[in-house]
């Protein structure tokens, strides 16, 4: 599958890379002074204009970087965000790329209380700091574009911290929301080929809308978040703490 892979050159977009480069034909973007100096990643700034339409023609999918990309000023950060990533989404859903996968974070129900067992319905509680309402409202950009219909969207809310290795490196680090890297790899793929309309919101209307918000953590015993998303959607792993 020929992949775009936004941020690339920032360290989550690294690691994706790496962990994908396997499996699929990788297209690396970033933003014009990250791309620079880098041969292999296509410099493009996401503005409503033919470089970005030139940059999704004959893609399958795109994996964008939702958050845990480069860090910047907050006024750049929630630019990249919310105006480029409809622009992107605008570019895509006229050039017929069938799917992107937004990589967001589970930081954003970090705030609840750690023995509520929280799930896809319960409504974000994102910090008032840049990086988190970066992430909170390029999953809303996300979600409006799922449900308008014509690209189908899966919001993946990553947990936290990103732990090299498979799910037994997860449970050894102590934390109870972590990720590792193999489960991580693990999600993504099964988000590209999933089917996010079953069960979708307006999953009946002429253009089916899709879009789903799935919660990706290793899963560990007493993993903080319920992955019960992860196992009706992606066809992964069975409630929480299952692997």
């Amino acid at each position: 599958m020929r992949l775009l892979l936004t941020s690339a050159t920032s360290d989550m977009g690294r690691s994706v890379a790496g962990l994908l480069a396997s499996d699929h034909d990788l297209t690396l973007t970033d933003l014009t002074p990250h791309a620079e100096g880098n041969p292999d990643v296509i410099a493009c700034d996401l503005d409503d204009d033919e470089a970005t339409d030139h940059l999704v023609d004959g893609i399958d999918a795109i994996v964008h970087i939702g958050y845990g990309g480069h860090f910047a000023a907050a006024t750049d950060l929630l630019d990249v965000h919310t105006r480029c990533t409809y622009n992107l989404l605008t570019a895509a859903r006229a050039a017929g790329v069938p799917r992107l996968i937004n990589l967001s974070t589970l930081r954003l129900l970090a705030g609840y209380p750690p023995h509520l067992t929280v799930t896809e319905n319960w409504r974000p509680i994102p910090e008032v700091e840049p990086l988190m309402l970066a992430a909170h409202l390029c999953e809303y950009v996300c979600r409006e574009f799922g449900r308008e219909g014509g690209i189908k969207i899966a919001n993946l809310r990553l947990g936290f911290p990103l732990i090299e290795g498979g799910t037994e490196a997860a449970a050894a680090s102590g934390e109870s929301a972590a990720l590792a890297e193999d489960d991580l790899r693990a999600a993504i793929n099964a988000a590209l080929v999933a089917d996010l309309t079953n069960g979708a919101q307006s999953a009946n209307s002429p253009a089916p809308a899709s879009f789903r918000t799935v919660h990706v953590q290793s899963p560990i015993p007493d993993a903080r978040f319920l992955l019960n998303g992860a196992k009706s959607v992606l066809g992964l792993w069975e409630g929480r703490g299952a692997a």
